[in-house]
């Protein structure tokens, strides 16, 4: 029986902070089940370990990752050299030096089965989880499953997906407004973690998880760096 379910935002390689996050400050225990938000890897100093850890959870049956615009960027660039461009510019080689490759169709077909795996959404009966936002312009926002991942905006439409709250990773945002969102139809839960060290971005740097059963933000400051 699960007993809190936990939602991670952006680990984005910053496994030594995902550990502290789990185990010092949430204290997961064996039966909490996690659900992860994407962009587990690239930028971050510790991409493979990030994944080797969430994909063992996974496999256990502990964990679920809807897939982000990160990982979406890896396998378009497998196959497609214009794909490989984008990634290149997005913080690629955190994760093919991570795995040892030079090429993304070098990364162990296990691994890649894995990002394939992730779905674009998850449902939950008072949550829907997703990377990046959902197109309210459509009938059906779950339709677009390009803006699920690259989508930003502050619009919320909960009519259309069963006056759920919508909980969304992708966008850094500040503590204090991450704490706000909480009461509100979407909440927002990437609190730039892998941005700790950058001058530009002084209000950033928190990895963030909500327990959806307690209704409770837990949150440190990255220490990968």
């Amino acid at each position: 029986m699960v007993t809190s379910r936990i939602v991670v935002g952006d680990v984005h390689g910053c496994f030594l902070t995902l550990k502290k996050l789990l185990f010092e400050v949430v204290k997961i225990t064996s039966s909490d089940f996690i659900y992860f938000l994407g962009d587990l890897i690239d930028r971050g100093p510790r991409v493979k370990q990030t994944v080797d850890f969430v994909k063992d959870l996974c496999e256990r049956g502990k964990a679920l990752s809807v897939r982000g615009n990160h990982e979406d960027m890896l396998l378009n660039a497998i196959d497609d050299p214009f794909a490989l461009i984008n990634w290149e510019y997005n913080g690629c080689d955190a994760t093919l030096k991570g795995f040892g490759v030079d090429h993304p169709k070098d990364i162990p077909v296990d691994y890649i089965h894995f990002f394939e795996s992730m779905p674009f959404y998850v449902e939950l009966e008072n949550y829907v989880l997703a990377h990046g936002d959902l197109n309210f312009d459509l009938d059906d926002p779950f339709e677009d499953k390009h803006y699920i991942v690259w989508g930003r905006s502050q619009r919320v439409d909960p009519a259309k997906i069963g006056m759920r709250k919508l909980i969304v990773g992708h966008t850094p945002t500040p503590l204090d407004k991450i704490l706000d969102s909480l009461n509100h139809w979407k909440i927002f839960l990437d609190g730039g973690c892998v941005y700790a060290n950058s001058p530009f971005k002084k209000t950033l740097g928190y990895l963030c998880a909500f327990d959806i059963d307690k209704g409770k933000l837990y949150y440190t400051f990255n220490c990968d760096y």
